[in-house]
């Protein structure tokens, strides 16, 4: 025969371990941050460009959580103007070639 309490207790203590019991108020631990997938569609080419370019130490900053690689956006909008170019319209000298 179950009383009030044993039902209560049993309702809540799935309550706990969800992911819903988490309070709204605080923040979230990656807010702001996108994993590399997401970076790699959103610049448009493959997850092995975005690989391939920090092992060049050519990536924006990143974190490593495990074996994960996030980008911190605010970053991101750094590097990126960092890296902007106005066009250049001076013609260039061609050097010249070695015989």
């Amino acid at each position: 025969m179950n009383t009030l309490s044993e039902t209560q207790n049993e309702k809540t203590i799935p309550e706990l371990n969800s992911a819903a019991s988490i309070r709204p108020d605080y923040p979230q631990l990656l807010a702001g941050y996108i994993p590399e997938e997401e970076y790699a569609r959103q610049r448009g080419v493959t997850l092995r460009t975005c690989q391939r370019d920090r092992a060049l130490r050519q990536a924006p900053p990143y974190v490593i959580i495990g074996r994960q690689i996030y980008y911190n956006v605010e970053s991101l909008r750094n590097w990126l103007q960092k890296r902007e170019r106005t066009e250049d319209r001076t013609p260039q000298s061609f050097s010249r070639r070695r015989a």
